[in-house]
């Protein structure tokens, strides 16, 4: 996976990450509260638990990282990236509440994105640091996949604008 869409990636788990980390908060208790009549080996238990322990950081890591990247990026980039990702909002939407074209909202969110990775990378967290840490995690496997789809769902509507833009331009030309 490239450093754009581990971008993407991050910032579309960046909302669910509270919600694992509580499961897997969750999860060890019902572990420890088992453990009382639990037949197997007390090693492989606590094992379980430790390795849960160990997502969870990562998974903290991974929000952190986020909020680094954020902070340091323009304020209107990080509008454009907060309102796509984290409030799941639509280009659409982004743009009627900003006042802004749609094809504008699609320049910005395409340069948001681009200076999220550059903050990420800058800040020691690239492509290869995130696939080492994050390849393996359930959520960011199953949000590259969503990634990727929307990345073409929004490359087809950008094709579309275009089209209807170069059509209006024959009408008034």
């Amino acid at each position: 996976m490239d450093q754009d869409k581990w971008s993407k990636s991050l910032l579309m788990a960046y909302r669910l990450l509270p919600i694992i980390t509580e499961s897997i908060d969750r999860r060890n208790k019902l572990l420890a509260l088992n453990s009382f009549s639990y037949q197997g080996n007390a090693l492989e238990l606590m094992q379980k638990m430790l390795d849960n322990n160990k997502r969870k950081e990562n998974l903290i890591n991974a929000k952190v990282i986020v909020d680094l990247a954020l902070a340091a990026i323009k304020p209107v980039y990080k509008d454009v990236l907060t309102r796509r990702y984290i409030k799941r909002q639509t280009f659409d939407k982004i743009a009627l509440d900003s006042g802004t074209c749609l094809r504008n909202i699609f320049r910005r969110h395409a340069l948001a994105l681009k200076s999220f990775a550059n903050v990420c990378e800058v800040k020691g967290y690239d492509e290869s640091w995130l696939e080492k840490r994050y390849a393996k995690e359930p959520i960011f496997i199953k949000l590259n996949e969503k990634a990727s789809d929307e990345e073409k769902q929004t490359t087809i509507t950008e094709k579309v604008l275009v089209g209807r833009k170069v059509l209006n331009a024959k009408r008034c030309g």
